[in-house]
């Protein structure tokens, strides 16, 4: 079974729940080619994230490669 990566980010929101995980749509085919573009693009990320959210965003509190289960786990931890 192969598996993949998704840039993924925790934010920090205006909403009820206010922190969560964003996951970008994009796979990637091992973690590392995943870190590396987080690396080469962090600044795009957090500009996309900001536009993505608007006036709902406050923060980014951390950008990680995860798998797809691994972040339902997370945002179902954090109430979502």
């Amino acid at each position: 079974m192969l598996t993949v990566y998704f840039i993924t980010i925790l934010t920090l929101t205006t909403n009820i729940i206010s922190e969560g995980w964003l996951q970008w749509s994009k796979p990637y085919t091992s973690k590392l080619e995943c870190q590396l573009i987080i690396t080469k693009e962090k600044d795009q990320l957090a500009d996309g994230i900001e536009l993505y959210l608007k006036n709902k965003f406050v923060a980014i509190k951390k950008i990680e490669c995860l798998t797809y289960d691994e972040v339902i786990k997370r945002n179902s931890a954090l109430g979502h």
